[in-house]
């Protein structure tokens, strides 16, 4: 029998039956409705709605979209942005869906240190990743990332990773780009830059195993800045020496017994 008008207006006026009816239809779910509310707009996201309920890992609201025939779907601006943040139910369950990512999904896992997400991304998809890969977890100090990427990838790094690595102070992970022969050519760089930010490991260990060695930069930055062991490390141990504009520098700031030191040792050298 089919509907009169009257039963039809009767429906479309009730709250509770319009809700039943909109929540077995195809479209959009009343749920989502009530999520963009909730969820979505309080957080200004650029992204389209689902793809925001993947970087945030709401699988629930996906597989409740899947569920109803949603006319929306995940793009791989959502897959990237799930991987990313670590959420790897997620980033399974739309790889099941045969949803599209790019290498920014590892990329982007790697640079915060998502182990297990590299690794799913790495044995089940093809997109694969570029240098930014172990680049971005060397710079976060994820050493258990940049291993894995080491052994499984071949994009590799640039030499500035060792830099970078010296710069923030990360032994182990200096340690083992020198051990992979990753440093290139910028030992010399890293070394410098080590010691202008005090990191008296490093100095010490690169004095040891890096051939490159350092300029008077290392000694310069380092009493600029306040490092006084460095600065005696290096004088007793390197040859490298330091300049004028180290001394003033060390002035400048008030590192006045680096400056006195540096003084003395150039005239006992004279």
């Amino acid at each position: 029998m089919a509907a009169t008008p009257a039963a039809a207006l009767s429906v479309l006026t009730n709250p509770h039956l319009l809700h039943m009816l909109v929540e077995y239809a195809d479209g959009v779910p009343h749920e989502l409705h009530l999520y963009i509310q909730s969820q979505y707009m309080p957080k200004l996201s650029s992204l389209p709605v689902l793809d925001f309920a993947a970087s945030e890992g709401h699988l629930w609201m996906l597989q409740l979209c899947a569920d109803r025939r949603c006319d929306k779907a995940v793009t791989s601006s959502g897959m990237d942005a799930a991987a990313s943040n670590g959420h790897l139910e997620t980033v399974k369950w739309l790889h099941a869906r045969q949803t599209p990512c790019t290498v920014w999904a590892m990329n982007g896992a790697a640079k915060r240190g998502h182990l297990e997400v590299v690794k799913f991304l790495h044995e089940h998809r093809s997109e694969g990743c570029t240098i930014f890969a172990m680049h971005n977890a060397i710079v976060h100090n994820h050493l258990n990332v940049v291993k894995y990427l080491q052994t499984n990838r071949t994009e590799g790094c640039t030499s500035y990773s060792l830099v970078r690595a010296a710069q923030l102070g990360y032994l182990d992970v200096v340690k083992f780009l020198h051990e992979t022969r990753r440093q290139g050519s910028s030992g010399r760089q890293a070394m410098d830059i080590a010691a202008t930010n005090g990191h008296l490991d490093i100095v010490k260990y690169m004095h040891e195993h890096n051939d490159q060695g350092c300029t008077t930069q290392a000694i310069d930055g380092a009493a600029q800045n306040g490092h006084f062991e460095v600065v005696k490390f290096l004088h007793t141990h390197r040859e490298e020496g330091f300049t004028e504009l180290g001394v003033s520098m060390a002035q400048m700031n008030g590192h006045h017994a680096i400056a006195d030191y540096l003084m003395q040792e150039r005239r006992a050298e004279a």
